[in-house]
């Protein structure tokens, strides 16, 4: 073989290697180019894992789906776990009844099995039941919507349905539809206005140096105390009349008489409200042991109405 014609053969042979090359990296540029209209395309059709969430079918043909969220957060009282109160839809071809021991969180917690962490809310004056969370799920209707109660204490939460078709689970974003659990707690410090009467009731504190006509004792038997402060006054206006109304069993605890008083505080029931002067009124808790509940109504009747007025509070 001549030397020209080796050089001509290794030229052919360099070229081709070269083009070999040049046509793998243009492949894997078209490939790469391909693959990421692909999946741009994909993630744009994507739903949002949180705000749009198809619902999770169950083996019993219950299809679940999230329809709202509120993330609570402590900042005055610190515990080891917030919450989450999510609303949630069940729907089925029959009437539902769900087991929410089907129902487990990111971290093994079972929602039927709940209320160490409720009571431990309730214990400090936070009234969860008052958001109107269920421990069952029942209807008489195949189409039923309710809230339930999601503890958590990592910085990521998910609801898995145990008994799914599939691995589906509902994710909770916890930086979004965040409330302080404050917002839990009755606050009586508010101000009532009837015609053209002003008074701030206070939030109630127990008593137990206690007053008879005149005479001194102690009450075995807690004695919530609400102050009265009058703002303003317009005419001869009182009182005339106060109770406290339990939500749990609708029990009434009537206002103590106008002839007991605390140490600390007149009687103001039926007596002229003068603008500028403080009183008080008595509640004797006598059932607070078999009833330990004391989230309800403080119902006050002025003289210049016909109308209870009604004040959301907690005895405390």
């Amino acid at each position: 073989m001549s030397k020209k014609r080796k050089v001509r053969i290794d030229r052919i042979i360099i070229l081709a290697l070269l083009g070999i090359l040049v046509t793998v990296l243009l492949g894997f540029g078209v490939y790469k180019l391909i693959d990421y209209v692909i999946e741009t395309h994909s993630e744009a059709k994507k739903p949002d894992p949180i705000d749009n969430q198809g619902p999770v079918e169950t083996n019993d043909d219950v299809k679940i789906s999230l329809v709202d969220y509120e993330v609570y957060l402590s900042e005055e009282d610190k515990y080891d776990f917030n919450f989450i109160i999510a609303e949630l839809n069940f729907k089925g071809k029959d009437p539902v009844s769900f087991d929410l021991g089907n129902l487990q969180t990111s971290e093994k917690i079972y929602l039927n099995n709940v209320s160490k962490y409720v009571n431990a809310l309730e214990e400090k004056g936070y009234k969860v039941s008052n958001l109107g969370i269920v421990g069952n799920v029942v209807s008489d209707k195949n189409d039923y919507t309710c809230k339930v109660f999601i503890p958590y204490t990592t910085d990521s939460s998910s609801l898995r349905i145990l008994n799914s078709k599939d691995a589906s689970m509902i994710q909770f974003d916890l930086e979004k539809n965040q409330k302080d659990i404050s917002t839990l707690k009755f606050n009586t410090e508010q101000q009532i206005e009837v015609g053209n009467t002003n008074v701030t009731v206070s939030s109630s504190y127990i008593s137990t140096m206690m007053v008879h006509n005149g005479e001194r004792y102690t009450s075995n038997i807690p004695v919530y105390t609400f102050k009265i402060r009058v703002n303003k006054v317009e005419g001869n206006v009182m009182i005339t009349d106060a109770k406290f109304v339990r939500n749990s069993n609708d029990e009434i605890i009537s206002c103590m008489p106008e002839d007991y008083e605390s140490v600390q505080d007149k009687n103001c029931l039926g007596k002229k409200l003068v603008e500028g002067e403080n009183g008080a009124l008595f509640f004797e808790a006598l059932s607070i042991e078999d009833n330990p509940d004391l989230s309800g109504s403080l119902m006050l009747m002025f003289s210049n109405s016909n109308d209870w007025v009604k004040i959301p509070t907690v005895l405390e």
